[in-house]
């Protein structure tokens, strides 16, 4: 192993893990916008003096909220672990036979798909609903 390559693996976990804790502070976000949503539809139904609580409406809103931050958070935070790991593993391979490059590469990003997948979920949660 050269002098470098584990300084260089650290790195791309280390990078790993940032994106991991990004995701969280995205699903963090998106449940705080769930909740002012919520006291928006609240102070919505005190406006027009509802006599009778939908909370059907109410659930389905806040369901919509709290699973597409959870498909985002999570989907994130995987991303991010299997990026950090295949990342570490890439570049360890990649100082000792470089001719490994493009297998190694195509790994690490089959592991980045994961947060797209997340975000296209987390989207569709969101526009479509549940109905």
């Amino acid at each position: 192993m050269t002098k470098g390559s584990l300084r260089s693996a650290w790195i791309i976990y280390g990078s790993g893990i940032t994106f991991a804790v990004a995701a969280s502070i995205a699903l963090v976000f998106i449940i705080q916008m769930g909740a002012s949503q919520t006291m928006v539809f609240l102070q919505q139904l005190e406006m027009q003096q509802v006599a009778a609580f939908n909370a059907k409406e109410f659930g389905e809103r806040m369901g919509r909220f709290i699973g597409a931050g959870l498909a985002l958070g999570l989907a994130g935070v995987g991303a991010g672990i299997a990026v950090g790991l295949a990342g570490a593993a890439a570049i360890s391979a990649f100082t000792e036979k470089p001719e490994v490059f493009g297998r190694s590469f195509l790994i690490v990003v089959l592991g980045e798909g994961i947060a797209i997948y997340g975000i296209a979920i987390a989207i569709l949660v969101l526009i479509l609903g549940v109905p």
